[in-house]
């Protein structure tokens, strides 16, 4: 539904849609999305919401009030309820609250645009539909590794991935395509690209949608990293372009390679030289490393090439002389990331790229799985890539403001050393009878 973006006229529009409730939504440092719900009057009277950001991680318990500033841009009606993404500001107004995720997104768009450039950022997120015990939802017929692209009947998403469309054009989220991927039950969505901040938006929303989707389908839609041992897991590849008020920076018709510019191979370059430290941020769970091992199209070394999925930084070509599509694609990067964060840390990466015109090195044409590459290695674990973190972050300190920093890898410690000392279910069939 094509929404004003002035919260009064929201409002009347939202009467007229016969509308009861307003749901608030933030997202925390985690990127979990989260809400409270009042009614149109109560909104109506108030026009911001308050909670406790201490019990949320984004507060200590003695200074712990904060409020909610609607986002109109964001407003969209469901059924019943207006739905907006909201600011996260400290206590009397006075000022954004520095570990707001949506905040840390608006700091990198306008650090971007100080350098004269405008980001974009169009997100593929997979994901699998997993039944009551927690299998895949699969045909009889369908093998791991080997579902890429199946049609009905042989797909029985099908008509899962119908509605779940359905279900976003009717909260305005543009849904680009969507098919079966390679893993049982996995399947994934592209979004529309946009600026940092409003595709991080998006992000946020199209999970929680497709969630609601699969629930009126009967199963679980995760994006969960690594939900089945011996099949593909999920990543959420990120597609990134500059652009001055015009052009698309990373395009250039002279380049016989990949039609890539000087300045894309710089954006590049920045990525590989802090892609140990970014990694934190683009695959932040415990699962995520068992994600980023050989063998699974996910990436295992800081190299680039064009059409190679099997690098890190992919240079897509389906098309000579496509100009406004000029593009890399950037393959660590998971689903259960804060998108906010993520896009953020990675175009910082790669200005900092730019700015020190750091040379990414040769492409990598080969399959990097069955050769002998000498590169370097991505992190093995969280508490690896934590420990890069906090030894390269400068290029960071621009968007992130330090006690943001501190507080991601203080909760990210925890996280890891907390889900790390629970024995897993091979752990018992490999070890129960040492």
């Amino acid at each position: 539904m094509l929404m004003p973006t002035d919260l009064d006229e929201i409002l009347e529009k939202a009467q007229s849609s016969n509308v009861r409730f307003v749901e608030l939504e933030y997202v925390d440092l985690h990127g979990i999305l989260r809400n409270e719900l009042l009614s149109l009057e109560t909104f109506r009277s108030r026009k911001e919401g308050t909670f406790d950001a201490s019990s949320v991680g984004l507060s200590v318990i003695n200074w712990s009030d904060a409020v909610l500033k609607p986002d109109p841009e964001t407003a969209t009606i469901k059924g019943d309820v207006l739905r907006i993404l909201c600011e996260i500001w400290e206590p009397f107004a006075g000022e954004r609250s520095k570990k707001d995720p949506r905040y840390i997104a608006k700091l990198s768009e306008e650090l971007l645009a100080k350098e004269g450039y405008k980001g974009f950022v169009g997100p593929e997120m997979e994901f699998m539909a997993l039944d009551e015990d927690l299998q895949p939802v699969t045909s009889w017929s369908s093998m791991p590794k080997a579902n890429y692209h199946v049609a009905p009947p042989s797909d029985p998403l099908y008509e899962f991935k119908l509605e779940a469309m359905r279900d976003l054009e009717e909260i305005g989220v543009r849904g680009e395509v969507t098919h079966h991927e390679v893993g049982m039950g996995q399947s994934e969505i592209s979004i529309k690209a946009d600026t940092p901040l409003r595709s991080a938006d998006n992000v946020v929303r199209v999970k929680r949608s497709l969630k609601e989707t699969g629930l009126k389908f009967g199963f679980i839609v995760t994006f969960m990293p690594k939900p089945v041992a011996g099949d593909n897991g999920s990543g959420m590849h990120i597609h990134m372009s500059l652009w001055d008020n015009e052009r698309n920076l990373f395009y250039d018709p002279d380049d016989d390679y990949a039609e890539l510019s000087q300045l894309g191979r710089y954006f590049i370059g920045g990525l590989i030289d802090h892609i140990e430290s970014l990694t934190a941020i683009v695959a932040p769970t415990v699962n995520s490393y068992k994600r980023l091992v050989p063998g699974y199209e996910a990436p295992i070394y800081a190299v680039w090439s064009r059409a190679n999925r099997s690098a890190a930084i992919r240079v897509p070509i389906y098309r000579k002389g496509a100009s406004k599509s000029k593009r890399i694609e950037f393959r660590v990067p998971d689903p259960s990331t804060n998108p906010y964060l993520a896009f953020a840390a990675t175009f910082a990466a790669g200005l900092d790229g730019v700015r020190r015109r750091i040379d990414p090195g040769d492409p990598t044409d080969i399959d990097v799985y069955s050769s002998k590459v000498r590169a370097k290695r991505l992190p093995r674990s969280l508490h690896e890539a934590l420990d890069a973190l906090e030894s390269d972050n400068n290029y960071l300190r621009e968007v992130f403001p330090l006690e943001v920093l501190d507080t991601y890898i203080a909760i990210k410690r925890k996280e890891a050393s907390d889900i790390g000392s629970w024995p897993s279910d091979a752990e018992y069939k490999a070890y129960l009878n040492v």
